[in-house]
């Protein structure tokens, strides 16, 4: 059996290297175990498999480089996110790096990242590699192993972020001819605040002697410990004797350090804070308001609600609270969203929990109130569900978004979202034979491509009003 868990998520970050005249890109990817389908075995350990599909594309979208896969998380009671790493050689140009993830256990649960490349090392010239930002570093001395390099197990930073857990931010790139110089040169890594082009403020500075050769690895850690969160890029100028920049390259990265931003902010504007309406909240009441601001929270935010939810600490839970208002509308702006967030909560409440912790109650909350909701509860053919459609989405000024709800365990009131055609949220290409066909899922990943084709047009075509039918006609 298989252990349905929820959308795959991936996170993907890439570098360029070369080997004496070969050049080449290296494919970091991670899947969070927590968002695939797991096989279940009869000794009650668990694994997951997902397939993996690069394509490597020039500007002319026509397709340079291939790379098929499959990789396979750990067996065990827990399972944990698991990399993998691949080298696909590139001539120096412009190309577009497309990925595809395909769950094994669910073959609808489908990841997609596209990115751009560009490979750019002359000949017989001091240059740098691209620069890769790592999570761990430790000595090894596996060389089949492909994260390691000189001796080291090199841990990549996935998707330019770095979460608070990494202390220490590790640095890897390579220098290339520096023998060609007849001074001796160094690098300059120095963390600046805001991605690269914005005049931020340096953070951080240090400089390394680069050895004469024809390659040089350069590998350091910079501690990271009292970096708040936000956006940064890490810059690497090689310079020669005199100081004159021979080249640089940079990387942009989003740092998250909540506990730090928590310390920093409360530490500067206590007396504000404590005269605050947050910091007479009682327990229960502030442990209740995070949970209901989890929907609109950003990434970063949303990592320090559950660090507060975690540890069940109040008096953090009650600066949240104060520092994002203040931000937004002050004490009223917290009165008028917890009386918005009150009222989900009694109108989507079901035994899962809380009204604004279901699928409907988050999408209320994050996107506000539909322009239409279209309910049905007693098509003979289908489980109650409801279908709800945005005009707009202001967010991110999406137009024409449909999501539909429905209930298989006909339990009260607990509706899933069973897709939906806004960017960021659940999209399953067969959700009409799951909502119709009455199968498994065991049943509904082995169907063919041709049955759900047949299945769709004969609901589309229909003379009975279906779900297929009201979705095509909200436009």
């Amino acid at each position: 059996m298989t252990l349905k868990i929820g959308a795959i998520e991936v996170g993907i970050s890439h570098a360029a290297f070369q080997s004496n005249n070969n050049r080449y890109i290296e494919i970091y990817i991670q899947v969070i175990s927590q968002t695939i389908n797991l096989k279940q075995y009869e000794d009650s350990t668990y694994q997951g498999s997902v397939d993996f599909t690069i394509f490597i594309k020039n500007d002319k979208e026509e397709i340079v480089s291939y790379d098929k896969f499959n990789i396979k998380s750990n067996r065990g009671k827990i399972v944990e996110d698991f990399i993998t790493l691949r080298r696909l050689s590139l001539d120096n140009g412009k190309y577009i790096l497309e990925v595809e993830a395909v769950d094994n256990y669910d073959k609808t649960n489908i990841f997609k990242h596209k990115s751009n490349i560009k490979i750019d090392f002359p000949d017989k010239a001091v240059y740098l590699s691209d620069i890769q930002l790592l999570a761990n570093i430790e000595k090894s001395n596996n060389n089949t192993n492909p994260f390691v390099k000189s001796g080291y197990y090199l841990e990549p930073v996935l998707s330019y972020f770095v979460p608070e857990k990494v202390k220490k931010l590790g640095i890897y790139l390579e220098a290339y001819n520096s023998d060609l110089e007849k001074e001796n040169t160094s690098v300059k890594l120095s963390i600046i605040k805001g991605f690269y082009g914005i005049n931020g403020n340096t953070v951080f500075s240090k400089k390394l002697k680069v050895k004469k050769a024809n390659i040089t690895p350069i590998l350091t850690r910079i501690d990271i410990t009292g970096l708040v969160s936000g956006n940064y890029h890490l810059l690497a100028e090689l310079e020669n004797k005199n100081g004159d920049i021979l080249i640089k390259k940079y990387i942009n990265f989003q740092r998250s350090n909540p506990e730090k931003d928590i310390f920093v902010s409360k530490n500067t504007e206590t007396s504000t804070y404590e005269n605050s309406y947050a910091s007479k909240l009682p327990a229960d009441s502030v442990i209740y308001s995070v949970r209901a601001m989890l929907p609109i929270l950003t990434a970063s935010d949303s990592e320090a609600a559950n660090l507060i939810l975690a540890g069940k600490d109040i008096e953090k839970g009650r600066y949240f609270i104060w520092s994002y208002w203040s931000e937004r509308a002050g004490e009223i702006g917290y009165g008028e969203y917890m009386k918005y967030a009150n009222i989900v909560d009694a109108k989507f409440r079901s035994q899962a929990g809380y009204g604004f912790e279901t699928d409907r109650g988050r999408i209320y909350l994050k996107y506000g109130m539909p322009s239409q909701i279209f309910r049905r509860e007693n098509e003979p053919t289908a489980p109650p569900y409801e279908m709800w459609f945005y005009d707009t989405i202001e967010q991110d000024k999406q137009h024409n978004i449909k999501f539909i709800f429905y209930m298989p365990s006909l339990a009260n009131n607990d509706y899933t979202l069973l897709h939906s055609n806004c960017r960021g949220e659940k999209n399953d290409p067969i959700w009409f034979y799951r909502l119709y066909s009455k199968r498994n899922d065991s049943n509904i990943r082995n169907v063919r491509t041709d049955q759900v084709k047949n299945f769709y047009n004969k609901l589309k075509n229909s003379f009975n009003n279906n779900a297929v039918i009201l979705w095509e006609e909200l436009k």
